[in-house]
């Protein structure tokens, strides 16, 4: 690992840029889509990311220590139905579980109901890239105290933003936001029209261009270890 954790701070000043995207592929991320980011944009994402690790770590940690409350126990039964329908994407019949499971209906019927109001998010999403549309992520940064406001200001714009997530661990990120758009000149014009947002102090972007795949065996690894 090339960043140290010092004093409870992670110092990636003097890391080369090479060396950061090295670091983030080394974390599972793609950074050959970020050679639109500055050094000091690509500083502040790493830093982000290695924040998300060391607060994953800090969980793992507090579990061992017997902090069992924010972690809920799962039987197998339970682990095989979610298992099931995460490869299924959801489109299963219940009869269909209990037959592969080998599960009384009425037992798959009960925890199924249970586990996707509880543990599973389930929603269509359009296929942009076949509809025209673009996606881009913005990283905006703010002044102390408007957050809220402008996320909240950002998630109004029903024609551009898919969502915003409140964010921490970078110097000059408060707020991520999902956008899409048609030409270069869309996101212009919503880059522009963040920034005339009272509160706004800075932004950064990416387009993210294509996916290269999912793994659906990092989720059954959580269940497993659940």
């Amino acid at each position: 690992m090339l960043i140290e954790e010092e004093h409870g701070k992670l110092d990636t000043k003097s890391v080369s840029r090479q060396e950061i995207i090295n670091e983030l592929e080394t974390l599972g991320i793609n950074a050959s889509s970020f050679h639109q980011l500055s050094i000091n944009e690509l500083q502040d994402l790493l830093k982000t990311v290695m924040q998300m690790v060391n607060d994953s770590k800090q969980r793992k940690r507090n579990a061992k220590r017997g902090d069992k409350e924010q972690t809920p126990v799962l039987s197998p039964v339970d682990k095989k139905i979610l298992k099931t329908l995460l490869s299924s994407t959801g489109e299963i019949s219940s009869l269909t579980l209990s037959r592969e499971l080998d599960i009384p209906l009425s037992t798959v019927q009960r925890r199924r109901k249970r586990l996707e109001a509880d543990f599973l998010e389930a929603s269509y999403s359009p296929k942009l890239e076949k509809l025209g549309w673009r996606v881009a992520m913005l990283f905006v940064h703010t002044e102390k105290g408007n957050t809220l406001g402008v996320g909240k200001e950002i998630l109004s714009w029903k024609d551009s933003t898919v969502r915003v997530w409140r964010a921490i661990g970078a110097e000059t990120t408060d707020i991520i936001t999902e956008a899409i758009f048609k030409e270069n000149k869309d996101l212009m014009d919503i880059i522009e029209r963040v920034k005339a947002i009272k509160g706004v102090t800075n932004i950064s972007w990416i387009e993210l261009v294509s996916t290269l795949g999912k793994n659906d065996q990092c989720f059954e690894s959580i269940i497993d270890k659940m």
